[in-house]
Formats: C-alpha cells, structure tokens, sequence
C-alpha cells in the first residue's frame, strides 16, 4: 500500500506516464500530455500545471485535488484516492496486461493490424522511432495515409495516437477504442506482405 503523500504523487505519475504510454520530460510531451488528458476526461490540467508535478521546474505549490483527480481519471483509477488507497493492488493488472512495447518489440516495415468497436479495422505500417502510417481503414475517422506517433499499445485499452496529421488538420490527438479499448495483431514485415497479396 501506498501510504505517503510523495508515495502516491510518485505512483500517481508513473500511472500516468503508463497510460500516455512513455515517460514525460519535455516542454512539448508535457503539452501533449495536457491536451491528452483533456480529450480523455474532459478536465483541464495546463501544461505548466503537469511541469510541475513532475519536477521539471521548481515546484512550491501543493497540488490541488481537482488536479490529481484529473490524473487519477486519466490513468484509469475512480479517483486519486482510489490510486492512494491501493496503488500497488489497483496497478498490478497494467503490469501483466498484454502489451506492446513498440520501440523494443517492432522493427520498420512491420505491421499492427488494430480491431475496436463497433466493426472498425485499421492496418498500420511501423516506421520507426515510434512513427506509424495507416496502410488500411474500415469503419474509422483514420485515413490511408495519415500518420501519428505511438510507443505503446495495450490489450484491451484505449489506444492514444499523438501528433496525427489527417488530411490538411494541425497534427491532433486521437483515442482509438476509447469505450471498450483495442486488440491488436502483429504482423511482421513478411506476414503484412503477404495478408496484404490475400
């Protein structure tokens, strides 16, 4: 159990930096982030708000509660008194739920073949360094073509899609499967050949 306040800021944060899928340590992550969470929940932490919390500038002002809640919502949890109260227990399942890991799993040229609700199907080709391009959509708002960025994906979670470029749009955040989550199919760059020739 968590049982400090540090404690549970600390698990707060990395609960966070799970769900956004990487670690955040940059002006522009922490914009990403901000704009990230507001499109999840609907609640509004800014950008120097969140540099703070992490310690990327100096911090004297305790976080206010409405903030934490924010967080806590986005990383998944009813609340962050949920995630204190229970942390260790509440976050074992994002461990061993099956994942993704992008950078580490996936080489360029490599494929993911995505399925969400209701009925909708997206093939994307990896390019590396966390960049994907849509090769296939059926049923979605996704284009062939447009491109976004995303490190991690998890079984049965919503996928969270930064920096999308669609069409003639400012690159845009985007949540695939933000009710029911995502299921994933990996398809190395020899088996998309040949379901794409299929």
């Amino acid at each position: 159990m968590v049982t400090s306040e540090k404690d549970s800021i600390a698990a707060l944060r990395r609960a966070v930096e799970q769900r956004f899928g990487h670690g955040v340590n940059s002006p522009s992550e922490f914009k990403r982030l901000s704009q990230a969470i507001e499109q999840q929940t609907g609640s509004t932490v800014s950008t120097s708000t969140l540099m703070r919390l992490w310690g990327y500038v100096s911090n004297q002002v305790k976080p206010n509660l409405t903030t934490l809640n924010a967080l806590a919502a986005y990383a998944g949890y009813l609340d962050y008194a949920s995630l204190a109260n229970g942390a260790d227990e509440d976050g074992s399942d994002e461990v061993v739920t099956p994942h993704l890991n992008v950078d580490e799993e996936l080489r360029a040229r490599d494929h993911v073949l995505l399925h969400w609700q209701p009925g909708r199907e997206c093939l994307m080709r990896y390019m590396g360094n966390g960049q994907w391009v849509v090769e296939r959509s059926e049923h979605t708002k996704l284009a062939v073509g447009d491109t976004f960025t995303c490190h991690l994906i998890i079984q049965g979670h919503p996928l969270y899609l930064d920096n999308l470029v669609h069409k003639s749009m400012p690159p845009r955040c985007y949540v695939c499967g933000q009710r029911n989550g995502v299921q994933y199919e990996v398809l190395k760059a020899e088996e998309a050949c040949d379901n794409e020739n299929k």
